[in-house]
């Protein structure tokens, strides 16, 4: 099964050439003092509204107009060779994950899966994460369990922590046999069982931190 993940991920990898993407109209001119891919990730993991640690002011629409500005930045910066270690990509495919859309998702599951060929073990969870969300943004069950979205058949109340959240969350659609326990384990994602027990402490009003990974792992 690992033999298998792996042939398809790096099939994946080899088919999406990540230079020959054109970059957006917003991307800073090459003359300019870019940020790094750090400061870039920094920036938008303080500005997610609603994350845990409740440092952003923004509204969701002002989140996705920097996030504009912060994609089509590093893809200028992947076409003219900028991101080279392997926690650039890591961090890049962070960035990428909170798109809008399946294109977002799947090149950040590429960049990923980059940081893994050059050696950054601790992109595994980023590169299950990104492969699910694009799973169920194109209507199809994730397979790892790291995407936890709105049920529409369940109430939304406001969760508390360091920021509100809503619950009324599940892990559909999911194809809970697809994988076994051990491979989402290799992948730095929590067991099953651990998931379901996730969803019941999100619609409780609460945030299970410690196990959104597997134990022993980060993202």
């Amino acid at each position: 099964m690992k033999r298998m993940i792996a042939s398809l991920a790096l099939s994946t990898f080899c088919t999406l050439p990540l230079v020959a993407q054109t970059p957006g109209p917003n991307a800073q001119k090459r003359t300019e003092t870019r940020k790094t891919v750090h400061e870039l990730f920094v920036e938008d993991q303080e500005t997610i509204p609603g994350a845990a640690n409740g440092r952003s002011t923004l509204t969701p629409q002002q989140y996705i107009e920097r996030l504009e500005v912060r994609k089509a930045t590093l893809r200028a910066m992947l076409a003219d060779g900028e991101i080279k270690s392997a926690m650039d990509f890591k961090e890049a495919a962070f960035i990428f994950q909170h798109g809008d859309n399946p294109e977002d998702y799947l090149f950040g599951h590429v960049l990923a899966m980059e940081a893994l060929a050059r050696g950054e073990a601790t992109a595994k969870w980023i590169a299950a994460a990104t492969l699910d969300r694009y799973l169920q943004s194109i209507k199809q069950p994730q397979i790892f369990g790291t995407q936890y979205p709105l049920d529409p058949n369940l109430p939304h109340p406001v969760g508390g922590g360091n920021a509100p959240f809503r619950g009324g969350l599940t892990l559909q659609p999911y194809n809970e046999d697809f994988l076994t326990d051990a491979v989402r384990l290799d992948f730095c994602v929590p067991v099953l069982e651990q998931q379901k027990q996730n969803v019941s402490l999100f619609n409780a009003g609460q945030r299970p931190r410690s196990t959104m990974t597997a134990p022993g792992c980060s993202r």
